[in-house]
This record gives C-alpha cells, sequence and structure tokens, in this order.
C-alpha cells in the first residue's frame, strides 16, 4: 500500500522525489536460522503491489511499461521471477519520479490498476487499466492531467469505488482531491490533507491522513459522503503514516495506528467515544528509525510491520535497514525480526500470505542497475 506514502511533498510538473525507490546489498554478515529468499530477477521489479485473492501483483517498469506478475500461492515465489506474466499499458512514469508504483483499485467488476501516466506534452496525468475480455488495457481517465499518486479504495465488488491523488486547486496550491473513480465531475479537495494524501478506511467510505494542527503533524479522519473532518489525535509528536482496519483482537473495532516522529507507532482505540492511545510500539531493533508501517491480519490477530534503521535518511544507499513486525495488544507485546541478519538496505515491505503462512517482500538492490525482490517468513505459520 500501499502503499509508499512519502513523507515529502510532491511536484506535479517536475520529476518527485521519492524515499527510498533505490538501494545497494552490502556484504553479508554470519547468520542462524531462516534465510531471506531471492524471488526476482534480476529484473526490473520495484515496488510490488500485491492481490491477495488472484495470487498475483501490479508494477512498471523503468520504460513506463506497467505489468501484472503472479505468485505462487503455495511457495510465495514469483512465476516468472521477472514479473511480466501480463503487459497492461505503456507510457507510466517510473516510480523513481512518479513516487509510487500501480495500484490496486477494487471495484463491482474485478480488479482495476490505477497509475501515473504521461499525458499530453509530456504532463502527467492518473490513468487506470481494466480487463475488457481479451487482455487488459489502459488509459488516462477523464480530467486525469496534472493529477499524480493514485490511491484506490480496497473494498472488493464495490458498486462505487473511489480514488484519492495529488493535484492543484484553483489557486494552484497542491493539494489531495478524491473522486468517484467513474466520476469525474465527483472531484473535491480532501481538507487539511498533507500531499500526498492518506488511505482509504475497509468497509467506509472515509480517508484518514496526516494535516497540519498548529505547528504540528496530526492524524485526521473524512468521510468522503457527509464532508465531516475529524481530528483524530492531539498528542505530542509529529504523526506521518496512518492506517485504520478492523482488529479482531478487540472484536473487530476500527483501531489506527500513526508513525510518530519516524521513531515509535501508536495504537489508538475508541475508548468511551474518545480515540485513545492504548499502546506505543518500539521494536528492541538495532536501529532506532522505522519507516514505511503497513498492517496485516492472520489467525485473529493484527501485525504490524516496518523497516528499522540507525539513520533517519530514508534515501540511504549504505545503510543497513532490517523488517520488523510488532503485534499491537498492550497485556501480550510482541516483536520479532523478519528479515535474516544479512546486512541489506532493505526497504518498502509489503505482504502477501501464502499457503505456509504470511511473508513479507521487500526490495534490495544488488548494484546501481539490477533490482531484485526478496522474501521473508513471518514464522506465523498457515491459516488456521
Amino acid at each position: 500500500m500501499h502503499k509508499k506514502l512519502c513523507v515529502c511533498a510532491l511536484t506535479l510538473l517536475a520529476p518527485l522525489s521519492f524515499a527510498g525507490a533505490w538501494h545497494l546489498s552490502l556484504p553479508a554478515a554470519a547468520q542462524t536460522g531462516p534465510t531471506d529468499v531471492l524471488v526476482s530477477g534480476p529484473s526490473a521489479v520495484v515496488d510490488p503491489e500485491f492481490d491477495q485473492q488472484f495470487a498475483r501483483f501490479t508494477w512498471n517498469d523503468d520504460k513506463g511499461n506497467v505489468w501484472i506478475g503472479t505468485v505462487d500461492p503455495a511457495t510465495g515465489d514469483f512465476l516468472p521471477p521477472a514479473g511480466n506474466n501480463t503487459l497492461v499499458d505503456t507510457g507510466a512514469v517510473p516510480v523513481a519520479v512518479s513516487g509510487n508504483g500501480p495500484e490496486w483499485v477494487y471495484t463491482a467488476a474485478g480488479p482495476q490498476i490505477v497509475y501515473t501516466k504521461y499525458g499530453t506534452n509530456g504532463r502527467i496525468a492518473v490513468a487506470r487499466a481494466q480487463e475488457n475480455g481479451s487482455g487488459w488495457a489502459g488509459g488516462i481517465i477523464e480530467n486525469g492531467e496534472n493529477r499524480t499518486f493514485p490511491i484506490g479504495s480496497q473494498d472488493r465488488r464495490d458498486p462505487a469505488p473511489r480514488l484519492s491523488y495529488v493535484g492543484r486547486n484553483s489557486a494552484g496550491k497542491q493539494v489531495t482531491l478524491w473522486r468517484e473513480l467513474d466520476d469525474a465531475a465527483s472531484e473535491v479537495e480532501v481538507p487539511n490533507a498533507l500531499p500526498p494524501g492518506g488511505r482509504w478506511v475497509p468497509g467506509r467510505r472515509e480517508l484518514v491522513f496526516i494535516g497540519k494542527a498548529g505547528r504540528g503533524r496530526q492524524a485526521f479522519r473524512y468521510d468522503v459522503d457527509s464532508r465531516q473532518l475529524e481530528q483524530l489525535t492531539d498528542d505530542a509528536g509529529q504523526k506521518f503514516n496512518i492506517l485504520m482496519w478492523q482488529a479482531p483482537e478487540f472484536d473487530d473495532e476500527y483501531v489506527f495506528f500513526t508513525l510518530t516522529d519516524e521513531t515509535s507507532i501508536g495504537v489508538y482505540r475508541k475508548i468511551e467515544g474518545t480515540w485513545t492511545k492504548i499502546n506505543t510500539l518500539k521494536p528492541p531493533a538495532a536501529g532506532q528509525y522505522l519507516w514505511s508501517p503497513e498492517v496485516f491480519v492472520h489467525n485473529g490477530k493484527s501485525y504490524i510491520f516496518m523497516v528499522t534503521s540507525t539513520s533517519r535518511d530514508q534515501n540511504s544507499r549504505t545503510v543497513p535497514t532490517d523488517i520488523w513486525m510488532a503485534g499491537i495488544e498492550p497485556d501480550a507485546p510482541f516483536y520479532r525480526q523478519v528479515s535474516d541478519t544479512t546486512l541489506k538496505v532493505r526497504k518498502d515491505p509489503e505482504v502477501f500470505i501464502t499457503a505456509q503462512g504470511p511473508y513479507i517482500y521487500y526490495l534490495a538492490l544488488p548494484d546501481p542497475q539490477t533490482s531484485t525482490i526478496y522474501r521473508a517468513d513471518t514464522g506465523l505459520g498457515a491459516a488456521r
């Protein structure tokens, strides 16, 4: 999910910054236990986004080709390792420029793909691709030019799927916008949302995002139908990423987490009508800095996984990083390093749940021209 919600501002008509799109592997250290497994390439696979139900992923290469690759649900391997099973479209903006690769959006007509594409006179635009019976066809959405970084809603079989993306308002200010996927006239600015915006709340027509609150950054929620804006946090620390989901630990109540000061993760639950921090997560990792947190649910538990680093610099190509995960229950602390002890600069973790259990996939680069994807076993075992 996802995305990759960069904390930097995006520039619509110029190359965009992308924190951590490329990095280098470092010499391996001695290790014991399970090892990370190379699943791609060497190839151009970067920023794969998984479609769990159909065991596949979408990505685009540095030549602008949008692809769908296949995952073996039994082993977690890419079939083939190059990830180039189906060509979806051409002319997409490379991830190193756009800041994010293609994303899935779920609709009543089945999963579709949204991405940033070059439009008229080289301007960037939001595009989408869908199956048409004989294959995939893509193109710029109506009124999609001068817009980028699309994030689609994630409710399968949704009759009214939505997009959020970055554009400019009438004053020329860079803002977050949202619209119904198939209705250009429905486009509305999301108030107070810092680009590149936020994430859709599963099962609700709501966005959660980081916005300005005084001189700080706090978490907000926006109901796109009522247009009501709610500030979710007002506690200490600068907030960055946010995700909201239904947690089985709390009878499927909605909870959310925020990345705070890029050094800890706060988990929040509504108690007696007030959003309350119930846990602060900080893995016992070598690195104090945390990036790219995501969440998944497996066997009735929620797990947040993330990158840990000794450096605040997300663009570093030399500082080794690790992948950790954590449980959310305050009375049952749980931390586990998912990646092995090999020294690599790991970034952009994503989850895919195989027959053997959840695997975390991440990007590594053994040299400046060749990207690779590894997978690491979470050790949680198969679904029960």
